[in-house]
């Protein structure tokens, strides 16, 4: 069996930490004695509903350019657990699924019936311990082989694993998802499987881990069962989790990696006894939205200059975000059904301008990162048939995505 020849490391504690929301900011007396404001705050709400995935060259289309043959042999980020005894890196656009690239494993053969093959990467991020990822790829095989593949997370690389007569099990077989592929298609079929992290994950790795020797029927001479992979992405299922801040310098590192073929095989065998430790990942970024209401009280009459007391609240809120990473702002303004169409449209435009300008200024935001909008009176939270109605809809609805 597989003998790992080490102790586990202990498991990092992987402690999610919540970001606080932002204090209510004090509000002067004079303003507290009016009825009609009394809701100031920050809410917690949902955030972007994509996520970058946590795989590098997930389609295999960036060519690695091999140190030992200088050609464009492997894709970046990936590497076979063999010294590729045969070509498992294609380039046909017939073949792939998408795009020009796709990438095999050996799940068996005709006369080594223990010959297998796998392709493992490195993650971008380390995992939150507790939390779910989605991992998707597309798969497909000539031969019925597919029940047995599956995805296996390591803290170490899995290419300095010792394989003898068993294989390990995987963290998931393909077969347990939602909507398991048929063994019998040779189509592409999609997989989608989710993951529940421990956070000690480094390494992915895919291909059969069947715990039987694969036999091939019907098959000529030193035939290879291939399984062909493409398009790998891994997501948290969590849409306010990020990747990292730093996913950039890791891809760097990952893509510097540039040892395939007998260079490998050697640089397996100098860690045989003691292998490289695994680079230390930073976690994933967690991303909330805080939301904060500027009642009409905060700008002028009629018009979009803030008040002091609005100007000392932005203050407030822009000290409190103060070293924090700001992904974006986007801010909303919004009037009553009082008045013309385009003087309420206006209005709501320069309000929400106003606050976004002023928040900008204060964090030294990139333009491109703030978004305004004015929805004059399409967007009431009260009846405009009433004062208090009409008083709580003139109002600039603030949202910040902070990391």
């Amino acid at each position: 069996m597989y003998k790992y020849g080490r102790k586990n490391r202990p498991n990092d504690r992987m402690i999610l930490w919540m970001d606080e929301l932002i204090s209510h900011t004090a509000i002067h007396q004079s303003l507290l004695k009016m009825k009609f404001f009394s809701t100031i705050f920050f809410l917690l709400v949902c955030s972007f509903s994509f996520s970058q995935s946590l795989l590098v060259n997930g389609g295999f289309e960036d060519e690695n350019i091999c140190a030992e043959y200088h050609v464009n042999c492997s894709p970046e980020g990936w590497i076979n657990s063999s010294d590729v005894p045969y070509d498992s890196y294609f380039k046909d656009p017939k073949l792939a699924y998408e795009g020009k690239h796709c990438i095999a494993v050996e799940s068996g053969h005709t006369t080594n019936l223990s010959d297998r093959t796998y392709i493992r990467t490195q993650l971008l991020c380390k995992l939150r311990k507790g939390s779910f990822y989605r991992i998707d790829f597309y798969i497909k095989s000539g031969f019925p082989v597919l029940d047995s593949m599956g995805v296996y997370f390591t803290y170490y690389d899995f290419l300095f694993e010792n394989q003898s007569q068993q294989f390990p099990s995987p963290s998931l077989y393909i077969a347990n998802a939602a909507a398991p592929p048929n063994k019998n298609d040779t189509s592409w079929q999609k997989v989608s499987l989710l993951y529940k992290a421990n956070g000690t994950e480094v390494y992915l790795t895919i291909g059969n881990f069947s715990q039987n020797p694969v036999m091939i029927s019907n098959s000529k001479p030193q035939d290879h069962a291939l399984v062909y992979i493409d398009n790998v992405s891994m997501v948290p299922l969590n849409p306010n989790e990020l990747v990292c801040n730093d996913w950039k310098k890791t891809k760097e590192d990952i893509y510097s990696f540039n040892i395939r073929h007998l260079y490998l095989k050697r640089y397996i065998d100098m860690h045989v006894e003691v292998m490289p430790e695994p680079p230390a990942l930073s976690k994933t970024s967690m991303q909330f939205v805080h939301k904060l209401v500027l009642p009409e009280i905060f700008f002028e009459s009629g018009r979009s200059a803030l008040t002091i007391p609005g100007q000392d609240l932005l203050d407030s809120l822009c000290n409190s975000l103060a070293g924090r990473q700001i992904d974006s702002l986007i801010t909303e303004g919004h009037t009553d059904s009082l008045g013309s169409d385009l003087l309420n449209q206006k209005l709501s435009e320069n309000r929400a301008a106003t606050v976004a300008n002023y928040i900008r200024k204060k964090l030294y935001m990139d333009k491109r990162l703030v978004v305004t909008r004015g929805w004059a009176s399409d967007k009431p939270v009260a009846d405009n048939r009433t004062s208090l109605g009409r008083q709580r809809n003139r109002r600039v609805e603030l949202f910040l995505y902070v990391r």
